[in-house]
């Protein structure tokens, strides 16, 4: 079988960015099942211990929960509940980025958090991308307390900040992701492989993306979607807006 071009033969270069030689097979089965795969990112200078560190709390804080959640307990209090009110209300505005409903709920979480936190640590630092976390994760907890009574958890709003601004941040990036079930994917990999594997330019993906939250925040508000879409759009507006305010020399 005839193998396919490297990936640096297909990407131009960009001062500043790296590409991938080739996708691993790990890669490969990420985007297959649906998530987008780093084809050209920016240079990462240094360790991300922030993203990582937190990484390692919502995966700690999430288990932990599992293990009591048959039974009341502290667990609750970090549930954001709009209808709450006092410490229990601030408590879940704060906590609920650290609780998930399962495993695929915590991975994909995690890997978004992973795939753009890395790069956003390194241009943002490790204090302002932890502050960047926690305004998207109340950003979005706000706009969906607005709107809906139902109780909130997980890191999506955090990490749509992060992702968003990401995007805003390295608009030379591309990514690997087709929004099709996988019979697409893997005959659209293996039928036009050189032109799938050039990815797309990283703000098409997001246009794209946030095309489905659309979707699902019309599921969302006729009570037939169980995601919460506004929290992950209040979490990808304050994204914008802390980047804008950094470029612009508003935040220190």
């Amino acid at each position: 079988m005839r193998q396919p071009p490297r990936l640096s033969s297909l990407l131009p270069t960009v001062p500043g960015y790296t590409v991938r030689p080739r996708l691993a097979w790990a890669a490969q089965l990420m985007f297959l099942v649906g998530l987008p795969v780093e084809l050209r990112q920016s240079v990462v200078r240094r360790a991300p211990w922030a993203v990582h560190g937190l990484a390692l709390a919502i995966i700690l804080t999430s288990v932990a929960c599992w293990l009591v959640a048959a039974r009341p307990g502290w667990w609750q209090l970090a549930v954001f509940d709009p209808r709450a009110s006092g410490l229990h209300w601030w408590t879940g505005l704060f906590g609920y980025a650290f609780l998930h409903g399962g495993w695929a709920h915590l991975l994909g979480n995690l890997y978004f958090l992973l795939i753009f936190g890395d790069n956003t640590e390194c241009a943002f630092g490790r204090r302002r991308t932890l502050g960047l976390f926690f305004a998207s994760s109340m950003a979005g907890a706000w706009l969906h307390g607005a709107v809906t009574p139902v109780p909130l958890i997980g890191a999506s709003a955090g990490v749509m900040g992060i992702m968003v601004f990401y995007v805003l941040q390295f608009p030379h990036a591309r990514v690997l992701w087709i929004p099709l079930g996988w019979v697409v994917r893997l005959g659209l990999w293996y039928g036009w492989r050189g032109r799938v594997r050039r990815g797309l330019p990283v703000m098409v993906f997001l246009v794209l993306y946030l095309g489905f939250e659309l979707v699902a925040l019309y599921a969302q508000l006729t009570g037939v979607g169980r995601v919460s879409a506004l929290a992950h759009l209040g979490g990808g507006g304050m994204g914008a807006l802390i980047w804008l305010a950094w470029r612009r020399g508003w935040l220190p």
